[in-house]
C-alpha cells in the first residue's frame, strides 16, 4: 500500500535542515514535572490525518474550515486527549498544519516532518482548530537524529496535563487511537474544526518518514489523513507514537478502512534522546 508522509504540502520545507539551522536556542535546564494523563483513554470514534506531496513551501495558508467527519471519525471533547496540541506556521496560532503532544510544561513532541523555517507557535488547552486555548510561541527546535520526530521548546512554560510516554514497544492486536485535527478527505485541504479520534490496531513494527522505528497500525474506526501529522498514538493511556505516515486514501471515503495502514514513529525508540534533550522521561 502507498504511503506518503502526512504533512500539509505547503508546510514540507526545510525537510532535511541541519541541527545547527534548527537549534535556535541552547538547551537550557529541564521543565518542572506537572500532572500526567493516566488510565486508557475512552474509546470513541474519530480522528483523521492526510498524506502531504508536492514542492516545498515556506509555510501552509490558513486552514478552511471544512465539514467535521473526517475519513470517518468523530469529533471529541479536548477532555479525551488534554495533551493534544495544534502546530502552527504563525505566532497568531492559526495557520495551523499539525497536531503534537504535550509531555511537560515546556515540551511539546511532533513529527520531524513538520518542521519548517515558518513553524512559530503552539495553541494548547482547546478543541477547536485555531481557536481557543492558548497560544506559546517556539522558543526552539530539537529534531531527532533517528527518526520522524521533534521537540519543540515552548517560550514560556504552560502546566496541564501531559501525556506520559511509554519505555515500551507496545504489543501486535493492541487497541489504540489516534487523535488530530485533520482532513475531512483525501487531499480536501480542509481541515477539522474540531479534534478527532479513530480508533487503529496496532500491527508490529515498520519505519517511519526518515528510517527509524515505527509503530505501524492498521485503521479500524477511522483513517488518518493531513494535518494529523505529529499526532499522538496512544495504547493503554500511554504515547507510544507520533504519526509520521499513512495509507492514501482512494476518492472519497472507502466502506471500511481496515485495509489502511498507518506508521508512527516510535517513542521507546527516542525516549533516551528525549529526557537528555528535555529531562522528561516515561512514567
Amino acid at each position: 500500500m502507498k504511503m506518503r508522509c502526512r504533512l500539509k504540502a505547503r508546510v514540507l520545507r526545510a525537510l532535511r535542515v541541519t541541527a545547527a539551522a534548527v537549534l535556535l536556542i541552547s538547551l537550557t535546564s529541564p521543565p518542572a514535572s506537572g500532572a500526567r494523563a493516566s488510565g486508557a483513554l475512552t474509546s470513541l470514534p474519530a480522528s483523521g490525518v492526510l498524506p502531504a506531496s508536492g514542492a516545498p513551501d515556506p509555510g501552509p495558508a490558513g486552514p478552511s474550515r471544512g465539514g467535521t467527519d473526517i475519513a470517518g471519525g468523530e469529533t471529541v471533547s479536548i477532555d479525551e486527549a488534554p495533551f493534544a496540541v495544534q502546530i502552527a506556521y504563525d505566532t497568531a496560532g492559526t495557520r495551523v498544519a499539525c497536531t503534537g503532544s504535550q509531555i511537560s510544561a515546556s515540551w511539546v513532541i511532533t513529527a520531524r516532518h513538520c518542521d519548517s523555517a515558518s513553524l512559530r507557535s503552539v495553541r494548547l488547552d482547546t478543541p477547536y482548530l485555531g481557536a481557543g486555548g492558548l497560544v506559546r510561541t517556539i522558543a526552539a527546535r530539537y529534531p531527532s537524529p533517528v527518526g520522524d520526530v521533534l521537540l519543540l521548546k515552548l517560550s514560556t512554560p504552560h502546566p496541564g496535563i501531559y501525556a506520559g510516554m511509554s519505555r515500551t514497544f507496545p504489543a501486535a492486536g493492541s487497541p489504540a487511537r489516534v487523535f488530530g485535527w485533520g482532513d475531512e478527505t483525501e487531499g480536501a485541504g480542509a481541515m477539522s474544526v474540531q479534534v478527532k479520534a479513530a480508533g487503529v490496531e496496532v500491527s508490529g513494527q515498520g519505519s517511519d518518514a526518515f528510517g527509524g522505528l515505527s509503530v505501524r497500525t492498521q485503521s479500524r474506526t477511522g483513517h488518518p489523513l493531513a494535518g494529523d501529522s505529529g499526532g499522538p498514538l496512544i495504547v493503554g493511556g500511554k504515547l507510544v507514537g507520533v504519526l509520521s505516515t499513512s495509507s492514501v486514501l482512494p476518492g472519497g471515503l472507502p466502506s471500511s478502512f481496515t485495509g489502511f495502514y498507518n506508521d508512527h514513529a516510535a517513542v521507546s525508540r527516542h525516549l533516551g534522546w528525549i529526557t537528555l534533550v528535555t529531562g522528561v522521561g516515561a512514567d
